[in-house]
C-alpha cells in the first residue's frame, strides 16, 4: 500500500544514477566518511568557520559528489574543497547548492499540472493540481534596490482541483503520492563536478563559513566583606543554530572586532535551547589556551567536544581569586543633563521627552539628576593574578551578605579588554549618598560669561565616611576663578573634584567658572 505524505515513499531509482550516463562517477558520502574529526572556529559576532575531513574515493576524470551534512545557514560563496592527498591532481569544474528541501510545500509546488490523489474525509479522490502551494508576490511601492527583498511569499492553504466534474476548490488532506519529484533534497546539500587526474581515496578539506554560530563570554565576580577583593570566573557560552551538530570537534574561539560584509538575505535560525547545568560544568577539566591570532585572540580547548544543534554549552575560560579591587563613588549629573542647564526653557525628563514646563518651583538651572554612582575598578596585569585577554562580555557582581548567602548587587559589560588594562564596572547607584547641584549666579559680560555652582554631598552611611568625586563638563574656552576644592583636570573639558563626606554629615563645595565668549 502506498504511504500517506508525510511517511513518503523511496524513489524508484537513485537520484544520482541518472548522471552516469554522461560520463560522471556519482560519489555520495555523508558522517560515516569522515578521515577525522571536525574544526569549529566561532567567532563572537554569530558566524563560523567549519573545516570537514572526508576520505573520497575518485576515479580519473570527472566526478559528482554530494556532501548531504552540511550546515543549513552555510554561506555557498565561501565553501573550499581541498585534496590532501594529491593537492594538485583534484580540480573545481562546479559548485551547486541545493536547498529546496522536502517538505509538503515543496513537493506540491513542482506537482502543478500533474495529477495527484488525496485522502478527505475518508475519501479518496483524484484529480490535476492548478496551483502551487507557495505564491510569490511584489509588495506594493517594493524597491528596486538590489539589496532589499523585493517580494513577498505566502503558503497556500487552499486548492484548485481539476476533476471530472469541474474545478474543486478545497483544503487537501492526505496526499498520496507515487514518488517524490526531482530536485529535492532532504537536507542542505553541497554538489561539486570534480576533475581528477589520479584515481583512489583522496583525503579532503571541505570549509565552508556559515551563520549560526555564535559565542559570548559572561563573567560571574564575588566581592569581599570590605569591598577590597574579588574573585571573578569567566564563562564562555557557545550557541550552534546552524542547523549542523559538529561531533567530537576541535573548537577554537576568536574574540576580535572581525570585518564582515553582511549578508543582506540571511536567515536566522531559531530552535530550541538545552542548557548544561552548573554541576556539570563544574566536573569538567577542559580548559581553554590563549595565544594571540593577527589582531584578534585565539582561544583553543585542551579536549575535543560534541557541539549539538539547537545547544548552548558552556565551559570555563578563567578564574581568578583574591583580585585587588577599588570601590569609588561619581557624581556627574552633567553626563546627559548639560543641554538643560545651558538652555533656558528647556527641560526634559528622566525619559528622554521634552518637558518645558519642569518640575514646579523649580527653575531650569537645578538639575533633577541627585544619584550617585558605584563604580568597581580592576586592572588586568599578572600582579593582580589577572593579566590575560579578556573577551567582551557581561560580568555580574555577587556578595555574601550576614548570613553568607550570597547576593547579586549589579553587573555591567566590558568590552575587548587586552592585558594591563583597566576594567571597569558600574553596577548601580548608591542608596545613602544624595548630591544635589544648582547654578547660583549666571553673569554675562561683552566678553565672557561667568557661572557659579553650588553642590551639596550628604552621606548618610551609618559609621562609614565616603569619598565621593564630583565630575562637571566645561565646555568652551573656561577659566577656574574660585574653588573652595582642589580639582584635576581630566581632559579639555572635564574636571573630577574628590570630596571627602563624613558619616551622617555634608559637603558643600562652589566654583565659578569664566567663559570666553567669541
Amino acid at each position: 500500500m502506498t504511504p500517506l505524505f508525510p511517511f513518503i515513499a523511496p524513489r524508484k531509482k537513485k537520484f544520482t544514477a541518472g548522471l552516469l550516463a554522461f560520463g560522471f562517477f556519482a560519489v555520495t558520502f555523508g558522517l560515516g566518511a569522515f578521515a577525522q574529526d571536525p574544526e569549529i572556529t566561532v567567532y563572537n559576532q554569530n558566524f563560523g568557520l567549519v573545516k570537514d575531513y572526508r576520505a573520497l574515493p575518485l576515479k580519473k576524470g570527472v566526478n559528482q559528489v554530494e556532501l548531504d551534512d552540511v550546515a543549513g545557514l552555510i554561506d555557498p560563496t565561501s565553501v573550499h574543497f581541498k585534496s590532501l592527498t594529491a593537492p594538485k591532481s583534484v580540480q573545481v569544474l562546479e559548485q551547486n547548492f541545493r536547498y529546496d528541501l522536502i517538505n509538503k510545500n515543496t513537493i506540491l509546488d513542482r506537482m502543478v499540472g500533474q495529477k495527484i490523489r488525496f485522502r478527505k474525509n475518508g475519501v479518496t479522490q483524484t484529480g490535476t493540481l492548478l496551483n502551487p502551494a507557495t505564491s510569490y508576490f511584489r509588495p506594493t511601492g517594493y524597491s528596486r534596490n538590489r539589496y532589499s527583498h523585493n517580494y513577498n511569499k505566502t503558503n497556500n492553504s487552499h486548492f484548485a482541483i481539476q476533476t471530472d466534474d469541474g474545478i474543486l476548490l478545497t483544503t487537501l488532506g492526505d496526499i498520496i503520492i507515487e514518488e517524490l519529484p526531482e530536485g529535492l533534497y532532504p537536507r542542505p546539500t553541497l554538489l561539486w563536478d570534480l576533475y581528477s587526474t589520479k584515481g583512489g581515496t583522496h583525503q579532503s578539506e571541505v570549509s565552508y563559513l556559515t551563520d549560526g554560530l555564535n559565542w559570548h563570554s559572561d563573567y560571574v565576580a564575588v566581592i569581599n566583606k570590605d569591598d577590597t577583593r574579588i574573585d571573578l570566573t569567566g564563562w564562555v557560552t557557545l550557541d550552534n543554530q546552524s542547523g549542523m551538530s559538529y561531533d567530537n570537534a576541535k573548537l577554537k574561539l576568536v574574540a576580535g572586532d572581525v570585518r564582515k560584509i553582511q549578508n543582506q538575505n540571511g536567515n536566522m535560525a531559531m530552535g530550541a535551547v538545552a542548557f548544561r547545568s552548573m554541576d556539570a560544568l563544574k566536573k569538567e577539566a577542559r580548559q581553554f589556551k590563549e595565544e594571540s591570532f593577527f589582531e584578534y585572540h585565539l582561544y583553543t580547548l585542551s579536549d575535543r567536544t560534541d557541539i549539538k544543534n539547537h545547544e548552548t554549552k558552556q565551559v570555563t575560560l578563567i578564574s581568578a581569586n583574591q583580585i585587588p579591587l577599588k570601590k569609588t563613588y561619581i557624581y556627574d549629573p552633567g553626563r546627559t543633563n548639560y543641554h538643560r542647564w545651558r538652555f533656558s526653557g528647556w527641560r526634559g525628563n528622566y525619559y528622554g521627552t521634552p518637558n518645558y514646563y519642569g518640575r514646579p518651583g523649580q527653575g531650569y538651572d537645578t538639575s533633577e539628576q541627585k544619584k550617585i554612582n558605584t563604580l568597581l575598578t580592576v586592572k588586568n596585569t599578572k600582579n593582580n593574578r589577572l593579566g590575560i585577554p579578556l573577551p567582551k562580555g557581561r560580568v555580574r557582581v555577587n556578595k555574601a551578605d550576614q548570613s553568607g548567602s550570597l547576593q547579586f548587587v549589579g553587573e555591567d559589560w566590558i568590552d575587548h579588554t587586552p592585558e594591563d588594562e583597566k576594567i571597569e564596572l558600574y553596577v548601580g547607584d548608591a542608596f545613602d549618598l544624595v548630591g544635589e547641584k544648582k547654578r547660583l549666579n549666571y553673569r554675562k559680560e561683552a566678553k565672557f560669561i561667568e557661572e557659579t555652582y553650588e553642590v551639596k554631598l550628604r552621606n548618610h552611611k551609618k559609621n562609614a565616611p565616603v569619598t565621593i568625586t564630583v565630575v562637571d563638563h566645561l565646555f568652551g574656552d573656561w577659566k577656574m576663578i574660585t574653588n573652595n576644592v582642589d580639582y584635576t583636570q581630566e581632559d579639555a573639558h572635564t574636571i573630577h573634584m574628590p570630596v571627602s563626606v563624613p558619616t551622617k554629615g555634608e559637603r558643600v563645595i562652589t566654583y565659578t567658572v569664566r567663559i570666553k565668549r567669541l
